[in-house]
């Protein structure tokens, strides 16, 4: 399995260079097929979802597909994925993605689909790649919605919780530290320049040092 679990998308040139890496091909012949769902649950200025699109488009100028998982039956979704290199998942509402996923099946097709395609998510996108925190510490951070959700892939042994240094979320930092303290399970804080990259049984980060917690 190969995914770059980024904060904040393709932020960064050291991000582009880590997921070409991955895929093996040129930069200028990678398709993505690009899931733009969790912002649906989030309210509130949208131009964060326009960067996170532009920041495939501007890199990567080969077929850029978006595949809206309610729209067609999860066999169509597969088909019009088959072909693409790279999945991009944009941000938002991480209970409200996996609620999305284990609705239309895509919880149960990505495995197969990560067996040849490069998963590249960008906050919710790489969040519900993880663990979801334990409840109390949760409810620290986030005001439940009532999606439905309590946990999330857990395709990787760790949870993520992105825009540490994002002005947009001034006290991420207090929260956190505060939130860790009741959860069991490893956690990293990624700033917006950072990612985590996965290959197969490995990780490595790549810009800034996460904050680690437990």
């Amino acid at each position: 399995m190969k995914l770059v679990l980024c904060s904040e998308g393709f932020h960064t040139q050291n991000t582009v260079e880590a997921f070409v890496e991955l895929v093996g091909k040129p930069k200028d012949k990678i398709k993505f097929a690009v899931i733009n769902e969790a912002y649906a649950g989030e309210a509130g200025d949208k131009h964060w979802v326009v960067r996170n699109l532009e920041s495939v488009a501007n890199n990567f100028p080969a077929e850029m597909d978006i595949v809206n998982l309610l729209a067609f039956p999860l066999e169509e979704t597969e088909k019009r994925i088959t072909d693409k290199d790279a999945i991009f998942v944009v941000g938002g509402h991480t209970d409200y993605l996996m609620s999305v996923f284990v609705k239309t099946g895509f919880d149960k097709l990505l495995p197969k689909l990560l067996e040849t395609k490069v998963y590249v998510g960008s906050s919710a996108g790489s969040m519900v790649m993880g663990k979801r925190l334990d409840s109390e510490a949760y409810d620290l951070l986030y005001e439940r919605i009532g999606f439905g959700i309590d946990k999330y892939l857990g395709f990787v042994d760790f949870s993520i919780m992105p825009h540490m240094d994002s002005p947009n979320f001034s006290d991420r930092k207090e929260k956190l530290s505060k939130a860790a303290s009741k959860n069991k399970g490893k956690l990293y804080g990624l700033n917006d320049d950072s990612a985590v990259v996965v290959n197969g049984e490995k990780f490595d980060f790549i810009g800034s040092k996460p904050y680690e917690y437990n």
